[in-house]
């Protein structure tokens, strides 16, 4: 099947999922009731829908369910591009401790009141907690590129990263009311999600995704070995730097606006190599559009069991550790 025609088929499955889930939780609704509301704001719609209908779908349902596709689409997206910079497909943001730097600041800023007097302190955080651990796990890999001290180093880090975060709330004792939040944040949620939150995410996740694709080409000369790349023309270092700092804004507005979500970003990308090929430009597309999908679909399963919920990071953290072992030992049979 043409990665064109794999495209096609999970936008229209991305547009059928949202409208489904503009109808499950709490109120549920039809799926015409849905539509309507969505028409009626884009002008085409020639009754007016109900206002708590209105409410309940245009102010409550739609932003949760959009940023639940974008956070995903930029988990599976910084996934191929972290993959594609360490030339392993073991690599992922959440496996090999990047989500939990990127937690850590974050919390940093969270404990320090910052969430509070602007809304891009967090995300900026956050980002530069992922960066900071990518930079390690960069250097590491340049001396020591086998699979296992590199995800060996990513799973210290990230303990280290998540004992430090631990250390944040156990010496802030007496304002129970953070904890609570930060542990609930932790956890991962798209509850109460607005527009505003949206609004957040759009510039770094935008940025990131510009930078991603801008270094398609040059993430696949990477494939063919450092020497090879270099000898193309690809400038290694300026390369690593933006495809770091590419990643770092992903998974830090993803982290910031959502909590810890892992395996996303090395469940989809493997799919995504599998259907369209190894190709950044159409690798990267297709891990966005899978990504999208795989969230929403986590977050449509919470929504849909009531009075329970159930944290999107742990759903696919039971989906994606199993995937992850038989991948290893894939890995680790080839001569």
């Amino acid at each position: 099947m043409r990665p064109l025609a794999i495209g096609a088929g999970l936008v229209l499955a991305l547009a059928g999922l949202l409208l489904l889930a503009l109808t499950v939780g709490p109120g549920e609704l039809g799926v015409g009731e849905a539509l309507a509301v969505l028409l009626g704001h884009l002008g085409l719609g020639s009754t007016p829908s109900p206002p708590t209908v209105d409410a309940l779908v245009w102010d409550l349902r739609l932003p949760r369910s959009l940023l639940a596709m974008l956070l995903g689409g930029a988990l599976g997206f910084a996934g191929a591009i972290t993959q594609g910079l360490f030339r392993n497909p073991m690599a992922e943001p959440g496996v090999l401790g990047v989500s939990a730097g990127a937690a850590t600041l974050a919390v940093v800023g969270f404990t320090l009141g910052l969430d509070t007097s602007s809304v891009l302190a967090v995300p900026v955080l956050a980002a530069a907690g992922a960066a900071a651990v990518l930079l390690v796990l960069l250097a590491l890999a340049r001396d020591h590129g086998d699979v296992t001290t590199l995800l060996l180093s990513g799973i210290a880090l990230g303990a280290m990263c998540g004992a430090l975060t631990t250390l944040l709330l156990a010496l802030d004792t007496e304002r129970w009311d953070l904890g609570i939040k930060v542990v609930r944040w932790l956890m991962g949620s798209f509850e109460g999600r607005s527009w505003s939150h949206l609004q957040t995410a759009a510039l770094p996740l935008a940025a990131g995704a510009a930078l991603g694709l801008w270094l398609r080409l040059d993430l696949d000369a990477l494939q063919l070995g450092r020497d090879t790349a270099a000898s193309l023309g690809v400038d290694l270092a300026r390369t690593q730097r933006l495809a770091l700092l590419a990643v770092a804004l992903l998974v830090g507005a993803a982290t910031a606006l959502a909590g810890v979500i892992g395996f996303v970003g090395l469940v989809v990308p493997h799919v995504a190599r599998i259907l369209g090929g190894p190709g950044h430009a159409r690798l990267l597309p297709l891990s966005a559009l899978g990504g999208a999908l795989a969230l929403l679909g986590v977050d449509l399963l919470d929504r849909s069991i009531h009075d329970v919920a159930l944290p999107p990071g742990a759903l696919t953290s039971l989906a994606g550790a199993p995937f992850f072992l038989w991948l290893l030992r894939r890995q680790e049979a080839r001569p």
